[in-house]
């Protein structure tokens, strides 16, 4: 497989987390008025990104402006603007020393409000990083702290549900590396479509948006070259027709495989 996957402004790289804790975050908070997803879920390489254009064909600039929603302002901690707000936030932003002045408006923007906070970059691939990020979330005035997988995405799912449904704030760690951060020698191997089984459904893209997956009349393909061995589709082919060399592996397993290639660069 090709080392020299670049990223692109505006777009997220096959691979990333940030796309796995969106998606869980949609399903999760579910469609409604007053059900509103922000904030910034961009990182260092491809720049800021609405959470929504992590899932999109194309990514930011592709990205439709009613799906541009911006954080809720207006409201008070008496009366918060909108029902339920996931307001997402790269690591780097909430370990920053001016944190607080970001976050001081989160109990005013939802009765609900989740910090999803974006841990991929290389200064949080260790324990103890991560437990720092959480413990700086409590430490900014959110009322609870989780950390969790977003390719877990049962757990991601139970995680968020158990959030959403108590009023306040709370601080979920989606806790996976950088996909650029797993290339070369030790990335993971691709996944595989079966051509001739592949119904053309087009669920694999809609959802994820992953630039690995292209649409070849009158099927989908794997550039084999970027797939990140994420596995993401293999979830939400319902067919099944989408198959992973990590099939037999936990979702523990497969976070410490993410991880010791990681940490292998």
């Amino acid at each position: 497989m090709s080392t020299e996957n670049q990223a692109l402004p505006g777009v997220s790289c096959p691979g990333c987390p940030h796309r796995a804790a969106y998606i869980a975050c949609k399903e999760a908070l579910g469609r409604g008025r007053g059900r509103v997803i922000c904030g910034n879920a961009g990182c260092a390489n491809v720049g800021p990104m609405h959470p929504a254009a992590t899932a999109c064909p194309g990514g930011e600039e592709a990205l439709l402006d009613r799906y541009k929603v911006a954080v809720p302002t207006g409201g008070t901690s008496e009366e918060p603007a909108c029902e339920a707000v996931i307001h997402f936030i790269p690591d780097a932003d909430l370990a920053a020393e001016n944190a607080a002045e970001v976050l001081h408006s989160l109990p005013a923007e939802g009765h609900v409000t989740v910090l999803a906070v974006l841990a991929s970059s290389k200064e949080f691939l260790t324990v103890g990083a991560l437990e720092a990020l959480a413990a700086r979330a409590l430490e900014l005035g959110c009322d609870d702290a989780a950390i969790v997988d977003p390719f877990d995405s049962q757990k991601s799912s139970d995680v968020l549900h158990g959030a959403l449904a108590r009023p306040g704030v709370h601080a979920v760690v989606f806790a996976s590396p950088c996909a650029q951060l797993q290339r070369g020698e030790f990335q993971a191997e691709p996944v595989e479509i079966d051509q001739y089984a592949c119904t053309s459904c087009h669920r694999c893209q809609q959802i994820t948006g992953c630039p690995a997956i292209a649409f070849t009349p009158p099927i989908f393909r794997i550039d084999r070259d970027a797939c990140a061995g994420c596995d993401l589709c293999v979830e939400y082919c319902r067919t099944n027709v989408i198959y992973s060399p990590r099939s037999r592996m936990t979702p523990e397993q497969r976070s410490r495989a993410r991880y010791a290639a990681a940490n292998q660069q």
